[in-house]
């Protein structure tokens, strides 16, 4: 959610370290279709022409550090759009940003699966227009056919990094866990003051009614109130909650196990890799946990709705897209994308998990008015 939550932590949105970007925009501005922009970077990447005016500016909201830099400069120079990229760390930073200042404040926006359906639901994000999108098919039918954050009829949200949230350590720290393990793990008083939990209200309630043998979307109240008392008699074991630089934590032995998002600890473990090996591990509880997919949508009230249209097609094009899985570490749900993304993500199992992982996780879902009892919960665990 994702961040990230979703998610990748991270310092900025275009791998720069800032929390805002712009960049140069080349060639003509505000002109019609394929004659704005420069034809020789489209060429050089394999980008679409485009048959609609994109216009020369674009307002995007995303999740920090979430794609390499340079990648926004693409863009910017293929189309000749100047990109502004403001930053936050959770879907609920990001929704409450939207209410209250109106959601004409950007025009791309990059929410989790369940956000996805309450932006919709409250009438703050528009459908995409899929006769623009040149690169839609380049995803594979699982992330179009079974995605059931996306309410019907039409098309609410593009598919854009997915992944799953568990636990990450550092053999330095905690030479002693072995895989497979139960979410008692983060319940265990042998790492008591040595331990975080994302600090993100669906995923660590989630956590813990997954290793109570309930399902993260529970709407029963009783259910909801166990995971609670759970996650209060773990507090004192935690040295704190949080949702950014968890690859940091580990990577610089700060914290181990810690519970993240998968991109975050390959992200560790690619930097602590040296000699064919690395000490940070990854995997998903034998309960299982959640799996996510950050998509792309469209504000209601965007200014720029065809730059919008224009960026999901840049970041569907099969190298763009491998481009930025390869530097986040999270699977990319774009089939296309396949063929550039590096032989060592594609083949592990804790990046692309087997059918066997697969089948225990959950997307996170709209739970209606169960939501309150969860917000009820996180003020209390965060309280106590």
């Amino acid at each position: 959610m994702a961040g990230l939550a979703g998610c990748s932590g991270g310092d900025g949105g275009d791998g720069t370290g800032g929390t805002t970007t712009s960049g140069t925009t080349t060639g003509t501005t505000g002109g019609g279709g394929s004659a704005q922009g420069s034809a020789d970077v489209r060429a050089e990447w394999g980008l679409p022409d485009l048959d609609y005016d994109v216009g020369d500016s674009l307002n995007v909201f995303q999740w920090t550090d979430y794609w390499p830099s340079g990648t926004v400069e693409i863009f910017e120079k293929a189309y000749g759009v100047n990109v502004n990229v403001s930053n936050y760390a959770s879907n609920e930073e990001m929704f409450n940003k939207l209410k209250a200042g109106g959601t004409g404040q950007f025009d791309l926006i990059f929410p989790s699966d369940y956000m996805v359906n309450i932006l919709a639901s409250q009438g703050m994000i528009q459908q995409v227009n899929l006769d623009k999108l040149s690169n839609f098919d380049n995803l594979e039918r699982r992330w179009i056919d079974q995605a059931p954050y996306d309410p019907d009829p039409g098309r609410w949200s593009v598919p854009y990094q997915w992944g799953t949230s568990g636990c990450g350590w550092n053999t330095n720290m905690t030479p002693d866990i072995e895989y497979p393990f139960s979410w008692d793990l983060m319940w265990s008083d042998e790492y008591g003051g040595q331990m975080t939990m994302l600090n993100d209200m669906r995923e660590t309630i989630g956590a813990s009614l997954k290793r109570l043998g309930y399902s993260l979307n529970s709407t029963k109240e009783s259910e909801i109130q166990e995971a609670k008392e759970a996650l209060i008699e773990q507090k004192p074991l935690l040295t704190t909650y949080s949702s950014v630089s968890r690859d940091a934590a580990l990577q610089n032995e700060q914290a181990s196990p810690v519970h993240l998002w998968s991109g975050d600890a390959f992200s560790a473990y690619w930097a602590t890799y040296t000699d064919g090996e690395s000490p940070i591990g990854y995997r998903v509880p034998k309960e299982g946990g959640v799996v996510w997919v950050d998509t792309a949508a469209v504000t209601k009230e965007a200014a720029n709705v065809n730059a919008a249209h224009a960026f999901i097609t840049f970041f569907l094009n099969a190298e763009i897209n491998a481009k930025i899985s390869n530097y986040v570490y999270y699977p990319t749900p774009n089939a296309a994308a396949k063929e550039y993304i590096d032989d060592a993500a594609l083949n592990n199992p804790a990046i692309y998990p087997p059918d066997e992982v697969m089948q225990n996780l959950e997307f996170i879902r709209n739970i209606g008015q169960a939501t309150q009892l969860y917000s009820e919960a996180w003020t209390e665990i965060q309280n106590a």
